[in-house]
């Protein structure tokens, strides 16, 4: 499964970039994000894939929190992809207990991967075998870059995983 996300996530951002260098397209994260979940990962949908339908994608969605001191119960993430359609955190007693497949955090118009975002990651994934977090930077603004994206899986950071 893991494996299978890897190559969706890498083949998408591939053509995110593509296009973004292309058309000159400009963005900020939020317009970024949208332009790559609609845009290049949901086409990717398949009934034989790991991403079978749209409705394992979401923006902007809630996941249980690391433990910490004044943590609340949830936090929110840039992009989350669940195993199953229609799946969230929430299970049918209304209990955040379900856990993602895969986060993606993004900064655009930064130079650097969000250090914040891939600790949150690697703490996050450090009992999950079945997760895999990626924290991008994409410069759309300067471009004085392409696309850097670190991997993140069970605690440990690959830093470059994909740099375009």
């Amino acid at each position: 499964m893991i494996n299978e996300i890897d190559g969706i996530i890498r083949e998408s951002l591939i053509e995110l970039v593509d296009f973004v260098w292309a058309t000159n397209w400009y963005g900020r994260e939020r317009e970024v994000i949208s332009l790559f979940a609609f845009g290049f990962l949901l086409p990717r949908c398949r009934p034989e894939s790991v991403l079978r339908h749209q409705t394992q994608v979401a923006i902007e969605g809630a996941v249980i929190q690391i433990s910490g001191p004044n943590r609340k119960k949830l936090v929110t993430k840039d992009m989350v992809i669940w195993p199953e359609p229609l799946m969230n955190v929430w299970d049918e007693d209304r209990q955040p207990v379900n856990y993602p497949a895969a986060i993606l955090e993004w900064k655009a118009n930064k130079t650097t991967v969000s250090s914040y975002d891939v600790n949150w990651l690697r703490q996050f994934s450090s009992d999950l075998p079945d997760f895999v977090g990626y924290a991008v930077c994409l410069d759309v603004l300067q471009r004085r870059f392409r696309l850097s994206c670190t991997r993140v899986q069970q605690g440990q950071a690959h830093n470059r995983w994909l740099l375009l």
